[in-house]
Order: structure tokens, then C-alpha cells, then sequence
């Protein structure tokens, strides 16, 4: 689309911003795919790039930082945090520790085998704000927690207590950057040199400029 060049830059990137996202393989084989995207459209983002694909191992552990102890440790928090409302069920005789990073690290591994266990879709999509837009459309990442017209809180109720039990990941469906700078990296992670694309919607100029 014609962009607005009379806009002040720090304002320009606002309204074109770009962000990285992803119907992860339990999605795929929900046949929801359509359903998410309908709803990123239909909130007024635009899709400028998109793929199909299975991810290999090294793609998966270059997405997720697994490098960051803090990130681990946090990864550890929430899978404790999914006893929150258990307190009749001591987490570290189901889990077998109570140790975040110890929880982090298994999650992790986890979370490999789950982002490889079938076709994934890849997805950048642009609009204002786009970051915070899709994270809210997206719902918290803990399905059971995720309010009703998100789509984890639609159409997902899976916990950590009961992944975590299970040796797996929880299946969240949906993958958002959180920031501008790891929409960054991630769109260079999962789209390379390949095109991101520019066209017009019929509802720009209705929805992201002064028509009158």
C-alpha cells in the first residue's frame, strides 16, 4: 500500500508496525488456522507474509532463549504458578522438584518436541501497534488463564499442572513476539530474505487515515 511519507518517522513505525506470529502445530491440526487469521483481519492487521512448514530442531532452539537463565526461570514460575489454585496438590510430589530452573529446563525440552511434532504457519503481520494488538488477541499464554474472546481463551484449556505432569508442553496454539525488538528477531529467524509483501485493504483508509 502507498504509505503515508508526511507522517513524523517515530509515528510512521507506530502505524506500519510488524510483528512475528505463529499457529503452532496443535492449532494446525485443530483446523484453526483460518479462525486466527480471520481474527487478526478482522481487527484491522494485515497479513504481509506467511508460510507452512515443519520446524527443525535448530529452528525451534534458536526461537525460543533458552540461554537466558532468567527466561528459563520464569518458564519454571508459570509452570508452578498452574498449582496456584491447587492447594490440595503439593507440586513437587507431582513434578518430582520444586527447583524453577530445574522446571524451566524440562519445559524447554518440552517445548522442542512440541513445536516439531507437526506443521507449523508463520506469519508477519503489520497495523498499528501491531505488537500489543496481536498479544492481546492472542490472550496469556496460559490457555486456563487466557480471558473468553482471546484465542487461547477460546479455544484452549490446558494447564501447566497438567502438562507439566505429563512431560509435555502446554499446547497454547498460538505464538505472539512480545516486544518490537524480538518481532525483529524473529522475523529475521523464520522469514530470512524471504518477501514481505505490501498491498492495500479496503478498510485502510477507513480504519488508519483521515479520509474526510
Amino acid at each position: 500500500m502507498a504509505k503515508n511519507s508526511s507522517l513524523h518517522p517515530a509515528i510512521h513505525k507506530v502505524k506500519y508496525e510488524r510483528t512475528f506470529c505463529m499457529a503452532k502445530p496443535d492449532a494446525v491440526m485443530r483446523g484453526l488456522i483460518g479462525e486466527i487469521i480471520r481474527r487478526l483481519e478482522k481487527a484491522g492487521l494485515k497479513v504481509v507474509a506467511m508460510k507452512m512448514l515443519v520446524p527443525t530442531e535448530e529452528q525451534v532452539r534458536a526461537h525460543y532463549p533458552a540461554s537466558d537463565e532468567a527466561w528459563v526461570h520464569r518458564l519454571g514460575e508459570k509452570s508452578l504458578s498452574g498449582f496456584d489454585n491447587l492447594k490440595h496438590i503439593d507440586p513437587k510430589e507431582v513434578l518430582g522438584s520444586d527447583d524453577k530452573k530445574v522446571l524451566g529446563e524440562s519445559v524447554v525440552e518440552s517445548l522442542v518436541q512440541y513445536m516439531r511434532s507437526g506443521p507449523v504457519v508463520c506469519m508477519v503481520v503489520e497495523g498499528s501497534q501491531a505488537v500489543e494488538m496481536v498479544r492481546k488477541l492472542a490472550g496469556h499464554t496460559l490457555p486456563y488463564k487466557a480471558a473468553v474472546g482471546t484465542i487461547r481463551g477460546d479455544f484452549s484449556v490446558d494447564s501447566p499442572a497438567v502438562a507439566n505432569t505429563e512431560k509435555r508442553a502446554i499446547h497454547n496454539l498460538f505464538h505472539a513476539s512480545e516486544n518490537f525488538a524480538e518481532a525483529e528477531s524473529e522475523i529475521t529467524l523464520w522469514f530470512g530474505n524471504e518477501p514481505i509483501y505490501d498491498y492495500i485493504l479496503g478498510n485502510d483508509a477507513v480504519m488508519y487515515s483521515k479520509y474526510y
